[in-house]
């Protein structure tokens, strides 16, 4: 990612935040998905609701890129897709197993479109990782994007 896009985005995040909804829009200029990155065995409410809540502020679109073994859906993923379509914010679940940084990775690599990835904690990425790229900077020189880490509590940090 250019300096300059990489810019935009995080200037595109601080104005979305300040309310300045307008602004956000016109930095972001036509990108409109936010991936939501979940794992069956790692669902925090926070970070479904940081996801849903910068969807609207933008109007960006939201990919949730689940991470399941078993192929069912948590009580809690089915709750948010609800919550999405309630809210008018298109919204698609994508199953993948694996590794999830590998999978995250991937997907942003096909789908251009991506703003940020949204994700609950560090650990997750490495969920299921089996490879030796296992540090959360050896895996963020290969991601298009910035990536939003939503603590406990619904506070992000940008990594």
């Amino acid at each position: 990612m250019k300096t300059g896009r990489f810019d935009d985005l995080m200037s595109a995040i601080t104005f979305a935040e300040a309310g300045e909804h307008e602004k956000a829009r016109e930095l972001l200029k036509g990108r409109d998905t936010i991936l939501l990155a979940i794992s069956e065995r790692a669902i925090d409410r926070s970070v479904l609701k940081y996801a849903l809540n910068l969807s609207k502020r933008i109007h960006a679109a939201i990919d949730v890129l689940y991470l399941t073994k078993s192929g069912e859906r948590h009580v809690l993923l089915d709750a948010f897709m609800s919550e999405t379509a309630k809210a008018r914010v298109d919204c698609t679940l994508v199953r993948r197993d694996g590794c999830m940084k590998k999978a995250i990775l991937d997907y942003t690599e096909k789908k251009r479109e991506i703003l940020f990835v949204v994700i609950g904690s560090t650990p997750e990425l490495d969920m299921e990782c089996k490879t030796g790229e296992k540090t959360l900077s050896e895996a963020w020189k290969r991601l298009k994007c910035p990536l939003v880490v939503v603590a406990k509590g619904g506070m992000p940090s940008i990594a």
